[in-house]
């Protein structure tokens, strides 16, 4: 396939070929119960918690396709703010199901489930024209769960080599030296996710955007199926209280692109900020404002990405206010704003925020939230002069 639009990505993504009986969700708001405290993280979160109340107890099949906006604080507070890998790290930015997200009530045959929905991540990868023998996914080689953690669990517990997702890598003709061994909680799914909930396997399916000779692997994609569910030493369901794992009585088997990343694999790109819909809107803010560095002009830029998305959202959910701890997050991401845009201008700012919203018009209500951004941040820059 020759060189995409990210717009045509994901359009392409979203009518691919998906598992049996495959529904599509409308994406998941950024402000959720499926994670309290923080914004929308990931891809699965929201419409398991909405539908069934938690990630323990499935009554009924759920299977579904979508794409997620998510922000993760992490990534803006320990890179973007520090200007670390910022060709691979936004402060938004969005996910879509492979095959679908697969939820099923009963236990079903994982290896089965497993191995179509990565055999769909090569297929869909290949007829994007990407190379197998440039696909480098990581696979859980196994060892205790406390040095798996490194000692955030400490019940006795050997975690097995995956091998089920090993074996289907080389067999779906990955080269067998492309696989990357790990022993750390990137492969291994140690979680608990405000209430109970499932553990298993995960790859992180990585792309060289470089040469053969100077390898540059960038994360594209990933895969997760869970095997167990973890036992308390108390009747108090929190990670402290986590002291053994069962088997998991349900079969739950999730793949999901980053976006934006496979755009960047797709087109031969180096970074995540040439993305046709992002360097519009950088094209526009280093003609705004031509005295800042590059690194300033993207710290900057993916906060107010970031911002403009939260307030966008609060907007359509009729939400006046942001929890507490949520509020807190924002402040940090405003303090690293104001440390690298000193001034601000509305006026600038507005046409900044209506630029990145003419560039997805597949996000309608990021044009609502234009005025709620421009006045929390003033609001806060206003606080920090007064």
């Amino acid at each position: 396939m020759p060189k995409i639009t990210y717009k045509k990505l994901r359009i392409f993504l979203a009518n691919s070929e998906k598992y049996s009986k495959c529904k599509k969700y409308k994406r998941a708001p950024l402000v959720h119960e499926g994670f309290r405290g923080t914004f929308n993280l990931s891809f699965t979160e929201y419409d398991m918690f909405r539908e069934f109340g938690g990630y323990e107890n499935f009554t009924h099949d759920q299977i579904f396709s979508t794409i997620q906006s998510c922000i993760r604080p992490q990534d803006i507070l320990d890179s973007i703010k520090i200007g670390k890998d910022l060709w691979k790290y936004l402060g938004v930015f969005e996910m879509s199901d492979i095959a679908g997200q697969i939820s099923l009530s009963k236990k079903k045959d994982i290896k089965k489930i497993h191995t179509y929905q990565l055999n769909k991540l090569i297929e869909t990868l290949i007829k994007l024209g990407l190379e197998k023998d440039k696909i480098f996914p990581s696979y859980q080689e196994g060892g205790q769960v406390s040095i798996i953690t490194e000692g955030k669990y400490n019940f006795d517990f050997n975690v097995p080599e995956d091998i089920l997702t090993k074996e289907a890598f080389i067999k779906a003709g990955i080269p067998k030296e492309n696989l990357i061994p790990d022993k750390t909680r990137d492969t291994f799914l140690s979680l608990h996710i405000d209430s109970p909930t499932p553990w298993g396997y995960r790859n992180e399916i990585n792309y060289n955007i470089g040469t053969k000779n100077n390898p540059k692997l960038l994360d594209i994609a990933t895969l997760e199926y869970f095997l167990w569910f973890p036992t308390y030493s108390s009747q108090e369901k929190v990670a402290k209280n986590i002291n053994g794992l069962q088997e998991f009585k349900h079969t739950i088997s999730i793949g999901a692109f980053g976006v934006e990343r496979l755009c960047v694999a797709i087109n031969g790109l180096q970074s995540v900020l040439e993305v046709d819909y992002i360097k519009k809107f950088y094209d526009l803010f280093k003609k705004l404002y031509p005295e800042l560095s590059d690194n300033q002009i993207i710290k900057s830029g993916e906060v107010i990405r970031a911002l403009h998305r939260i307030y966008s959202d609060l907007k359509e959910l009729k939400l006046n206010e942001l929890s507490k701890q949520r509020r807190r997050k924002v402040r940090y991401f405003l303090q690293i704003l104001f440390a690298n845009l000193p001034e601000i201008d509305k006026n600038k700012l507005k046409k900044l925020l209506k630029m990145h919203s003419r560039a997805q018009p597949w996000h309608k209500n990021l044009q609502r939230g234009i005025e709620s951004t421009i006045k929390r941040i003033d609001d806060y820059y206003k606080s920090k002069i007064a």
